[in-house]
């Protein structure tokens, strides 16, 4: 049960939690600092569950390796803000940035390292998808106010979760209803329909191009990749193509609808990538951490880009310009053991599939917008597909 939660936490926790104050009109603190507290106890909690009763996790040389990057990037960031202060000001402050990587991203995402039994994963998926539900109407609710006021929406998004954020969200639940389809009841699956709508919707009315890039990335993944010593037949293939275009002409549709109509004005930031402010600022942004690692190519140089002292935006070039070539081979080792692993749990069926693919969501999400130092989602879905992965394989072989 527990660490269900942490699975549907590490998803919907935090859009849910930090859009209720919205909702109230209160400080958003009051709710997302005890959320924060609230996983970071139940993380311990289960860590201490684990030395009690003996839970076997798994321990295999990519989590050893990726827990020697997690220390050294712990170490930069610990030398960049306490014992050698960056000049300037952190885009986040430094003693909260701490809290945030060490309470909410690295500690719960070891909880990943339990082998989870089917039904946890089936439990996570099915709260997942209620609490998911919920959440993406409330910032629906939130963000549409304006458009029932009379106004034009541009980008969906809270005062609190930015748009990538929202449209993640939208990417994650799509993916677990999608997967939740085999198998299910009539009334379950028309659920599941309107679900996968609402996040679709979600989604594109964030005007984000990495979600909208990993949602289509895992729908073609879902639609063509088969399990292990299957094959896809001529006609199952042509329905899978039919049915993604029917969805992605629906969606073009109605997005053009709602421009004619003056509901929406999407269609400029999605068809500019390069022009607006935002992108020329992350071009920047990377311009300036490649400069910082090819100044210190073998320590690195900095946690953060000098010129705007935040994450460049992209997980390969941060570790790069923050710890050297070590980082970038450290991380290219936990991300392609992590990878196979993913691999392996979609290729199992859609049970585990949604854990996998969600890893795969945030890789994307990892070179678009991510960072290393707070993207809980990313690592917990690391350790997650390596351990279900592992315990997959352990089953087979019993069998």
């Amino acid at each position: 049960m527990a660490l269900a939660a942490m699975y549907v936490l590490t998803i919907v926790g935090f859009p849910l939690v930090s859009t209720l104050p919205t909702l109230l009109g209160l400080d958003s603190q009051l709710a997302t600092i005890p959320f924060r507290m609230l996983v970071a106890g139940l993380a311990f909690g289960i860590l201490y569950g684990w030395w009690v009763r003996g839970t076997p996790v798994l321990f295999t040389t990519a989590v050893l390796v990726t827990f020697v990057l997690w220390a050294l990037l712990i170490a930069r960031m610990f030398w960049d803000t306490i014992v050698s202060p960056l000049p300037g000001e952190l885009y986040t402050p430094a003693g909260q940035l701490l809290l945030l990587s060490l309470g909410a991203c690295f500690l719960p995402a070891i909880v990943a390292l339990e082998f989870p039994s089917d039904a946890t994963l089936d439990l996570a998926r099915r709260w997942i998808e209620i609490l998911g539900a919920i959440a993406m109407v409330a910032i629906l609710y939130v963000g549409l106010r304006g458009v029932l006021a009379g106004s034009v929406l541009y980008r969906l998004a809270t005062p609190v979760l930015n748009p990538i954020s929202v449209g993640h969200l939208g990417v994650s639940v799509m993916i677990v209803a999608l997967c939740g389809f085999a198998g299910a009841g009539r009334l379950a699956r028309a659920w599941r329909t309107l679900l996968v709508v609402l996040s679709v919707g979600v989604t594109v009315a964030t005007v984000s191009r990495g979600p909208i890039l990993a949602g289509l990335l895992a729908v073609v993944i879902l639609a063509f990749v088969t399990r292990r010593r299957r094959r896809l037949g001529i006609a199952a293939l042509a329905w899978r193509v039919g049915l993604i275009a029917a969805g992605v002409a629906g969606v073009a549709a109605t997005v053009l609808f709602l421009e004619d109509t003056g509901v929406i004005d999407i269609l400029a930031r999605l068809t500019d990538t390069f022009q607006d402010v935002a992108s020329q600022e992350r071009a920047k942004m990377i311009r300036g951490a490649w400069t910082q690692f090819t100044e210190n190519p073998v320590l690195g140089s900095a946690f953060v880009e000098l010129q705007f002292m935040e994450n460049p935006h992209n997980i390969l070039l941060e570790s790069m310009m923050a710890l050297g070539v070590a980082g970038l081979g450290l991380l290219l080792v936990s991300m392609t053991a992590s990878l196979a692993a993913a691999g392996d749990v979609i290729r199992a069926g859609p049970r585990h599939a949604w854990v996998g693919l969600i890893y795969l969501q945030y890789i994307v999400n990892g070179m678009l917008s991510g960072s290393l130092f707070t993207d809980g989602a990313f690592w917990f879905f690391a350790l997650a597909s390596l351990a279900i992965a592992k315990s997959l394989h352990d089953r087979a072989e019993a069998h």
